[in-house]
């Protein structure tokens, strides 16, 4: 869009356009993928910001324009469906149709019903499979894609049954990698099947716990979801599962803000942080295409998307707002609690009694509640309040009914559907039951121990134990693991009509009397009226077989695994090919569909599927015929490996021990050349610096040291390691290698003091210890004091006063000086004498055998004992010192370590890596098992455990072969962070950093 002609359309629906912010400017546009201009003013900071495709649908919408739906001529018409008399007439019908005009939304389910009375009547014939064809032709027009259900790979976090009872919206939240987002799976009801797959949600769906992340516009068209944390992501339902519509206005907060979709999905009301002002808080805002931003909470003056400021003395005083008071004054207001929509979206409801305005977004009026909810007509408000359970009048908040006194504690309103206005109250506490209303009166009750929680429990996420159908005259209940079917025509005489053993988080009332109950791993569909599950889908299970590809290669396919049985996978590779064992096509059917348009299932039997026993069949049998067999075929090296390694896998773990503390140096170093260092430095050099250390103190380890500090780019750690290396060496007795480490370190001291003026690269009191300390290791005293003095005068206390005197502090402990460690304790005009100290300054001095310096250090006021400290006494074999020390503040201490302490003192310190034993062996073994059965998106740090338990116990071949899982991507924290641990752990038994 040319800014000209935008600004052109805007002036003539009368808006002013000008070429910079005021203070009277409502909105600022951005061209596409402009970040905008840095807020140079107040003003700017409040203003919202609106990308290009939002300014697009705002013109849309004012002009009256937007897209139209194509006009297409009748494909076969439901009648001519109808009157076809057996299959030879179907299957004329349909060659002779005009596939050309197929419209999905339209076409598919009556053409869908008369196949399916079709194979009622003469089992799966060639008809189905003519259709079929002749839809798959169209695949890419259509949008047919060949799914399975079980994309979401953690647990669901949200879900909501559209309005009409057609579809259902589930969301999962984010696994070990947050980069792979989050994913939402569109359900049809009447089918059981996931019918559309939104995968990689940024920042996953919703939030564990929090309730009404998911919700359907009135008109099922639209759904929206909170993702990456705290924006707001409209999607059309059937628009091929783009980008979202995103509102962002929650200024960062840490977990989702309520919100409320608008009954025709162009509206969001969404709660923002307060302004201060004391007032109605939270924002009304359009639903457009593109990026909305917005620091809500930073505007003090009225706003076209801000609820009105100005609050009439009643509403003012019930929200506690004063007034006179200084207008820095910091007053919180009130939000729309839990907001709900009137069904003509006029007005929104709150939860806390609240009724608002949707036009002029002023209070119309407010009456505290513990919790309310209003009737889908939006004529009654049914509120919880301290004197009972109200039934007002939504027009002015005037109390109709009650108040009622019921047995037991009012938890739930859930209103049915329909005009007759019914209310089922659940009460808990004393007495689980539900009490039935009809117009504002008990007409009735059911004694039944529902599962229901509080609507005014936070933390109760999508918890759905009641679901009225849609006639009001039936209701199915969750009690405990159980779903029961009641008749409600007469509310006096419930009727239990079914009970089903089977538990859910929620269960809805959908479409064709399909009841769905949604767990954290698991989605059915049954009949109302009883019987076989429709459909049971389960995810998160992982068979013990192996996958058909290598993990890295699945993005190239979406999400094509699925699980057939306990020990088997199977994958889409796409529309037409399937990997799977032969013989389990009834199998493949209960799993998959064709997705139309992602509106509508077509089952897979109707079809003929091309089914491959593996990767390496699918991509030798015609490779090229389909963008997918071409990807298999490009990734056949990879799959050759794949076929290797997995039957390696099907071997005994842990493997044998072959590996050498070698090949976890190289794991340290491949790891960390794939980071970028201007991002991960800061992390990177100083575990550099200690893998350095560590190989200094192995045998021949002086130039394999000198190597890992040369690796280290930024100069001033680099001086730092070699520094460390010297110091290792020396106390070692490697006395030239120590001088020459020393030599290197001192070569780069000119090029760091000249460039004192950047703080990334000058000297600190870290480098200038690192630097006394070798000064030290060579035997150069005076010299080493000076830099020992430099080191001290130049510690800052600000922002952690212990963090310079520690590093300081772990180069004396290094060199052996302990009259300059006491001299440092001593100094209290140079260092804090509050606050807690550093644990491993502590853990340092008891390695180094000062104990009386421990004892001092661990005196500091305002830090307990650290059961670091008290494992670190137990491995310099002190059991005499583990009861006792920190003047009875320490910890429950376990019989190990006494065992550990008491080992030590009268054997030496074991040698490392340690050699396993059958009970490390045995542990090992066990937790590699469970971590076999974890989905793959759980399994980083699970893996990432075991690695470092392997590594502690000296099985360096299983710690190798566990580092080589961890994905690679880029972020210090997955593999190299490990690796680093592993290593550590190998060598010296230690978690914590910074002591070795």
């Amino acid at each position: 869009m040319r800014k000209k002609n935008a600004a052109e359309r805007l002036r003539a629906l009368g808006a002013k356009v000008g070429n910079g912010v005021t203070e009277r400017t409502d909105l600022i546009v951005l061209a596409l993928y402009e970040t905008g201009p840095v807020p140079l003013t107040d003003k700017m900071l409040r203003t919202p910001y609106l990308d290009e495709y939002g300014l697009a649908e705002l013109l849309e919408r004012a002009e009256g324009l937007g897209p139209k739906a194509p006009e297409n001529p009748p494909f076969a018409s439901a009648d001519d469906l109808a009157a076809a008399k057996d299959a030879d007439d179907l299957r004329a019908l349909l060659e002779r149709a005009d596939w050309g005009a197929f419209v999905p939304e339209r076409d598919t389910v009556p053409l869908r019903e008369r196949l399916t009375r079709l194979e009622a009547e003469a089992g799966v014939t060639d008809v189905h499979r003519t259709a079929t064809r002749l839809l798959l032709v169209r695949h890419d027009q259509l949008r047919i894609e060949l799914l399975h259900g079980q994309t979401h790979d953690v647990e669901i976090v949200g879900h909501a049954l559209s309005p009409d009872g057609r579809w259902l919206v589930t969301g999962s939240w984010v696994g070990d990698d947050w980069e792979a987002g989050g994913v939402l799976q569109v359900w049809e009801v009447a089918t059981a099947r996931c019918v559309q797959v939104i995968r990689k949600v940024s920042g996953g769906v919703g939030w564990p716990d929090y309730r009404r992340t998911v919700q359907w516009s009135a008109d099922s068209t639209r759904f929206a979801a909170v993702y990456q944390t705290n924006h707001i992501g409209v999607w059309d339902a059937w628009s091929a599962g783009g980008p979202p519509a995103s509102i962002s206005v929650s200024d960062g907060n840490s977990r989702p803000s309520p919100f409320a979709l608008s009954p025709d999905g162009r509206s969001v009301y969404a709660h923002s942080g307060t302004n201060g002002d004391g007032g109605l808080q939270g924002c009304l805002l359009p639903v457009l295409r593109g990026d909305l931003n917005w620091l809500a909470n930073h505007v003090d003056t009225d706003h076209p998307y801000l609820m009105a400021r100005q609050l009439s003395d009643e509403v003012s005083e019930k929200f506690g707002q004063d007034r006179d008071a200084d207008p820095d004054d910091h007053q919180v207001g009130e939000w729309i609690e839990d907001p709900r929509w009137s069904a003509d979206g006029t007005r929104l409801f709150g939860s806390n009694g609240l009724c608002v305005d949707a036009g002029t977004r002023e209070v119309v009026w407010y009456e505290p509640a513990r919790f309310s909810r209003p009737s889908p007509d939006g004529s009654l408000v049914a509120a919880v309040t301290d004197g009972g359970l109200v039934i007002r009048d939504a027009a002015d908040g005037s109390v109709l009914h009650g108040p009622y006194t019921l047995d037991g504690e009012p938890w739930a309103l859930r209103w049915a559907p329909g005009p007759r206005r019914r209310l089922a109250v659940l009460t808990g506490g004393t007495a689980h039951a539900v009490h039935l209303l009809d117009d504002g009166r008990i007409v009735g009750s059911v004694d039944v121990p529902h599962n229901g929680k509080r609507d005014d429990e936070k933390w109760a996420g999508d918890a759905e134990a009641w679901a009225w159908s849609p006639d009001g005259e039936r209701a199915a209940c969750l009690t405990g693991e159980t779903l029961e079917v009641w008749s409600l025509a007469d509310p006096a005489r419930p009727e239990r009509l079914t009970t089903v053993p089977m538990g859910a988080q929620a269960v809805y009332w959908g479409v064709d009397d399909t009841l769905v109950l949604v767990s954290a791993d698991r989605v059915r569909f049954v009949p109302a009226r009883g019987g076989a599950a429709l459909g049971d889908v389960t995810f998160l299970h992982t068979p013990a077989g192996p996958r058909p590809i290598p993990e890295d290669e699945l993005d190239l396919f979406g999400s094509p695994l699925f699980v057939l049985d306990a020990d088997t996978w199977a994958m889409t590779v796409d529309t037409r090919t399937v990997i799977a064992p032969p013989g389990r096509e009834d199998d493949l059917d209960a799993a998959l569909a064709w997705s139309v348009a992602g509106r509508h299932s077509w089952p897979l039997r109707w079809g003929e599927a091309d089914v491959f026993p593996d990767a390496l069949a699918a991509a030798d049998d015609s490779p090229g015929v389909s963008t997918g067999r071409w990807l298999l075929e490009f990734s056949r090296e990879a799959l050759e490996e794949h076929n290797r390694r997995s039957e390696q896998d099907s071997s005994r773990w842990p493997p044998p021990r072959t590996a050498s503390v070698e090949e976890l140096f190289e794991i340290v170093r491949e790891s960390a050349r794939g980071l970028d260092v201007e991002r991960w430095g800061f992390a990177l050099w100083p575990r550099l610096r200690e893998a350095a250390r560590l190989r200094a103190g192995l045998a021949g380890g002086a130039s394999a040291a000198l190597e890992l500090a040369v690796d280290i780019t930024g100069v001033r750690d680099r001086l730092a390691a070699c520094a460390d290396v010297a110091v290792v060496l020396a106390r070692t007795g490697h006395g030239d290698a120590a001088r020459t480490a020393y030599a290197r370190a001192e070569e780069l001291l000119p090029e760091v003091e000249s460039r004192s003026g950047d703080w990334r690269v000058a000297l600190n009191p870290d480098v200038m210890a690192a630097f006394a300390a070798a000064c030290e290791a060579i035997g150069d005293r005076r010299r080493a004091d000076a830099w020992f003095l430099r080191a001290r005068e130049a510690i800052d206390n600000e922002p952690n006063p212990w963090l310079d005197h520690a590093e300081i502090l772990r180069a004396v402990v290094a060199c052996g000086r302990d009259d300059v460690a006491r001299d440092i304790l001593a100094d209290t005009d140079r260092h804090p004498a509050y606050g807690s100290g550093r644990t491993e300054v502590l853990v340092g001095f008891v390695r180094r055998g000062w104990i009386d310096l421990a004892r001092d250090y661990q005196a500091l006021p305002g830090w307990s004992v650290p059961y670091e400290v008290l494992e670190a006494l137990a491995d310099a074999g002190r059991p005499d010192l583990l009861d006792g020390w920190g003047g009875g503040r320490a910890w429950y201490i376990e019989d190990e370590v006494y065992e550990r302490a008491r080992r030590i003192a009268a054997e030496g310190p074991p040698a490392r890596p340690l050699n396993p034993t059958d009970e490390d062996i045995a542990e090992l073994t066990k937790a590699y098992a469970e971590i076999q059965e974890t989905p793959f998106s759980r399994r980083q740090r699970p893996t990432e455990l075991l690695a470092a338990q392997a590594a502690a116990c000296g099985q360096l071949s299983a710690a190798v072969d566990l580092l080589r899982r961890i994905p690679e991507t880029g972020d210090f924290n997955d593999r190299p962070a490990a690796a680093f641990q592993a290593l550590r752990l190998a060598l010296t038994g230690i978690r914590m950093e910074g002591v070795t």
